[in-house]
């Protein structure tokens, strides 16, 4: 799972449509978990572990506007939302689990690629992520 979002945040996308063969072939067992934990750590960064009601309107505008490809828009408020509730764990979310991942794998992608981030910079946001993933199954 890790190499998958490697791939899919370098824009590796050959690679990426491998993994995805793959996975399709394998199952996709972890990929939710560590999908979430990506998109938590990529709104920490972003935001800076504040909330701000502007910045993420205007972020999630930035967004859909630069959507063209892919299943459809996201739902604006839908994506609000879930960013809050990265801050807010009494948000309460009503949303498809693959509106979910939608938003999560758009949001984590945009985040993270814009950062440019050295080999070693992804690969200690992977590890986090796959560490925080692992101790919410942990919990579970």
């Amino acid at each position: 799972m890790v190499g998958f979002a490697r791939t899919l945040i370098k824009g590796d996308f050959e690679a990426n449509d491998e993994y995805e063969r793959r996975l399709d072939a394998e199952g996709w067992d972890g990929w939710p978990a560590l999908l979430s934990a990506l998109f938590f750590l990529a709104i920490e960064r972003r935001f800076e572990g504040t909330y701000d009601e502007a910045e993420v309107i205007k972020f999630v505008a930035d967004l859909r506007a630069g959507t063209v490809d892919g299943p459809g828009p996201i739902d604006p408020s839908e994506a609000e939302s879930l960013i809050r509730a990265v801050f807010d764990e009494s948000v309460q979310l009503d949303m498809s689990p693959e509106a979910m991942g939608q938003v999560q794998t758009l949001v984590a992608y945009t985040i993270l690629s814009r950062e440019g981030l050295s080999d070693d910079a992804l690969d200690e946001v992977l590890a986090e992520a796959k560490q925080l993933a692992e101790e919410q199954a942990s919990r579970q």
